[in-house]
């Protein structure tokens, strides 16, 4: 049997061994990406730039294994293998570990605590942060959960629940962290509809007095909310320019974390 060739690439300044036969077939499957339900070998060697008994040898390889089955037409289409593979994938885990290097370019940028947030129910979990500013707050670690109406994050992530899991939650007493914690049902809703209108969530001395923290929404390639990234600094360096420049580069890591996620689907 035949060993797989391999080649040295660089990666992070050290030589790594590259497997060309296993990059060929992520290239297979990555043609998928685009939408399409099913290719046919003629098309996947045309987009690929591969000959057809190259891409042939690929596809019965991993048609044997089930990462992609063949259809009615004869084409291919994503095996049932992926879809374990990627039910064992730890989502959360995973979506932090992408988000790193734009929450780490953020928080280099402007020298600011970053964070990124998921829903866990009726809270919000932070699930990374990366802290490269003068204040270090002690609240809201890595595991650690925030009632949704506290913070610029957590915010982000409750401005688009149904109207009724907001309704049940803005009807129970709401813990207020700080003398200044935005508790009124009426003045929560009147900050929602402001997120939901602008897309940027601002909540000053909202979990502790004198800092504050600013949010935007992250989006998956149907355009559902998936997180929120944030940024924690004292409140009064919100004001004049910083406040639009914060609020641009989050916008900016948001469509980076975006972008490792897969691109968006395109309507008809």
């Amino acid at each position: 049997m035949k060993a797989a060739r391999t080649e040295t690439h660089v990666g992070n300044g050290t030589a790594v061994p590259y497997v060309r036969v296993i990059g060929k077939a992520v290239a297979a499957l990555d043609a998928f990406l685009d939408g399409s339900a099913e290719l046919t070998s003629t098309e996947l060697a045309r987009r690929l730039g591969m000959s057809r008994s190259t891409v042939h040898r690929l596809l019965t390889t991993m048609e044997r294994h089930r990462l992609v089955d063949r259809t009615e037409t004869g084409a291919y289409g994503l095996g049932i293998h992926l879809f374990r593979l990627g039910s064992a994938v730890p989502v959360r885990a995973l979506l932090g570990r992408l988000a790193e290097p734009a929450l780490s370019a953020l928080a280099e940028r402007f020298a600011v605590s970053t964070y990124l947030s998921v829903r866990d129910g009726e809270r919000a979990l932070c699930i990374a942060r990366i802290d490269r500013g003068p204040v270090k707050t002690t609240t809201y670690q890595v595991g650690e959960t925030l009632s949704l109406h506290l913070g610029a994050g957590p915010n982000i992530l409750l401005s688009e629940l149904p109207a009724a899991e907001l309704d049940r939650i803005l009807e129970r007493p709401l813990l207020a962290m700080t003398p200044r914690t935005t508790v009124d049902p009426g003045a929560i809703r009147s900050r929602l509809a402001m997120i939901r209108e602008t897309g940027l969530a601002y909540a000053p001395d909202d979990v502790e007095v004198g800092l504050a923290a600013m949010g935007v929404p992250v989006r998956d390639r149907a355009g559902e909310l998936v997180a929120a990234v944030s940024v924690v600094a004292l409140t009064p360096w919100f004001s004049g320019e910083h406040y639009a420049a914060i609020a641009t580069g989050l916008r900016e890591t948001a469509a980076a974390v975006e972008a490792e996620l897969g691109p968006k689907a395109v309507s008809a």
